[in-house]
């Protein structure tokens, strides 16, 4: 069952459950039915719901000063307050690197809060599915020619505009081509794919990159995973890119699958139905 499933008494009370199964066998052990579980996760849910609010309180009351330090950073490296020696903007700059990461780390736990708490807002409008992604092909291009990343697209011509919410998509383009970028060695390549198949348009990113161990590959949309691999790297990251893209697919009717061998690369494939998102109303807009 998924995971909002919930039983209504004849009272009216609806009741939160998880369920499991098991098969019933005669002598001969042939299945001849099963017994079905249903378990009351009430209180569970609640604990679920006081941690995810706490992390959204803490993440809310970390954004003002982290933003004044960002603000006084900036002053600061702009010589605003006088001249400084090379040392002084080095060291500048790593507070500035640092605190980046942290604003970067607060903004992508008040999204998953926000997914979680189901407060989030869907504002579909007819879209421009290629202009999005040539748009944050655009926005990663200095950091792919950093690396000496060849990034090559193939996107079919005159496609249809969609009915999407061009921030979520974004946000789904966004996260998996940085990633592609990040963890694809100097000189490697991706490839990006968008087509029209019968009721849905798919994306595709895939790169020559680090891969993903086989034996954690179940951990990967999981709440800050990061692959063994990975950490080894030293490479920056929250682990809750992926995490953030699943959760808005699974409220908007799309779906992500992907397949990775380690030291090989990483191909992702989206799904977004053609007919495309609906409207949702929420006090929050993600990103």
């Amino acid at each position: 069952m998924s995971k909002n499933i919930v039983l209504k008494t004849e009272q009216g009370e609806e009741i939160p459950v998880a369920d499991s199964a098991a098969p019933l066998k005669n002598k001969k052990n042939e299945v001849i039915g099963c017994v079905v579980v249903f378990r009351d996760i009430t209180k569970e849910r609640e604990v679920d719901k006081a941690k995810t609010e706490f992390v959204s309180l803490a993440s809310h009351q970390l954004r003002t000063p982290l933003s004044s330090i960002n603000w006084y950073a900036e002053m600061l490296i702009d010589e605003d307050a006088g001249k400084l020696n090379k040392q002084q903007k080095e060291y500048l700059a790593e507070i500035y690197k640092g605190n980046q990461r942290m604003v970067g780390l607060v903004n992508a736990l008040l999204d998953v809060s926000r997914l979680e708490m189901g407060t989030f807002s869907i504002e579909p409008e007819k879209t421009s599915f290629t202009k999005l992604i040539e748009e944050q092909i655009k926005e990663q291009e200095p950091s792919a020619k950093k690396k000496k990343i060849e990034i090559s697209e193939k996107i079919e011509k005159d496609l249809p505009e969609i009915n999407i919410d061009p921030k979520l998509v974004g946000m789904i383009i966004q996260n998996l081509l940085s990633n592609a970028i990040k963890y694809t060695p100097a000189g490697g390549k991706i490839d990006i794919k968008l087509l029209k198949k019968e009721d849905q348009f798919e994306f595709i990113v895939s790169d020559n990159g680090m891969g993903i161990p086989k034996k954690q590959q179940d951990k990967l949309f999981s709440k800050m995973f990061r692959a063994d691999n990975v950490r080894k790297t030293d490479t920056e990251g929250t682990g809750l890119g992926l995490y953030i893209i699943k959760s808005i697919l699974d409220n908007t009717g799309g779906k992500i699958t992907y397949k990775s061998e380690q030291n090989k690369g990483t191909e992702f494939h989206v799904f977004i139905p053609i007919s495309g998102m609906k409207k949702k109303k929420g006090t929050k807009e993600l990103g």
